[in-house]
């Protein structure tokens, strides 16, 4: 049996798990944050939808980066065949 090249990212890999984890974590905070914000501008408590907007789009920001970061380090090495 061929073994894996060392270092070779695999779906099983822990630390992928806990970055796509934590990216679901926060998309799902980042849109309570937004309903939270929506609310409060309207009753017209505008600090409160201020700071949970920043909430929003740090948490919003965040996630994006942890799935690229899961994204690009789990991505196939692509080996091209020439005939």
């Amino acid at each position: 049996m061929a073994n894996m090249a060392e270092g070779t990212p695999t779906s099983d890999d822990p630390f992928h798990e806990t970055v796509a984890t934590t990216g679901l974590f926060l998309i799902i905070t980042a849109i309570i944050a937004v309903a939270f914000a929506i609310a409060s501008w309207g009753l017209s408590e505008g600090l409160i939808a201020l700071f949970a907007g920043a909430v929003a789009l740090v948490s919003f920001t965040a996630s994006i980066l942890c799935f690229t970061t899961q994204a690009g380090d789990s991505a196939p090495a692509t080996s091209e065949v020439s005939a």
